[in-house]
């Protein structure tokens, strides 16, 4: 809690400072404001529905789970925009885009489930033996995979396409350009 009193702090003083400005207001948004405790309730619910389709069991810490700016987030993980909404970046956690609901929009919250994969995903030996290229394929697959098989757990409809085309191994298992995949 005192880190968000921090945070709001910190965003008033830039706009009376700066005479709220709007890249003084931009500036302080582009920090990633962590979402984990409010999602507590929703992440560990994930987990359960993960482990409950998949042979990921839920551990015990949580992710860190950042709400920022879409543009910030394809700006962290693509080199040319790529209209990303959600992102596992290991290390760090998962980033969502501030126009995601996870709480209260469905498909929101399966986007959330599909990065929660890939933080599970990390270090399994299931990968091991695969080339770079082809266990992040075979990881977003697995993630897409699981992610419609929630869709369907909870009644849904919609259901999420894997672009294959986003990973094109050559015969080594490193990732060819390819620039249709945009």
């Amino acid at each position: 809690m005192a880190h968000l009193c921090c945070v709001v702090t910190l965003l008033f003083c830039a706009v009376c400072v700066n005479g709220g400005s709007a890249s003084a207001q931009m500036a302080a948004r582009s920090q990633p404001m962590s979402e984990t405790q409010d999602l507590e309730f929703i992440i560990r619910s994930l987990f359960d529905a993960i482990a409950t389709l998949s042979d990921y069991r839920a551990l015990d810490n949580l992710p860190p789970v950042f709400e920022m700016p879409q543009l910030l987030i394809e700006a962290k993980v693509c080199d040319a925009p790529c209209n990303v909404t959600a992102a596992y970046v290991p290390r760090e956690g998962i980033y969502l885009s501030e126009n995601l609901d996870p709480i209260g929009q469905p498909l929101d919250r399966a986007a959330l489930l599909h990065e929660l994969v890939h933080y599970l995903q990390q270090g399994h030996s299931k990968f091991a033996r695969l080339t770079p290229c082809e266990r992040e394929r075979a990881k977003e697959q697995e993630a897409y995979s699981i992610q419609n098989a929630y869709l369907a757990l909870i009644n849904r409809q919609e259901r999420v396409a894997f672009y294959d085309g986003e990973f094109v191994c050559d015969v080594a298992g490193s990732q060819q350009e390819n620039d249709d995949r945009r």
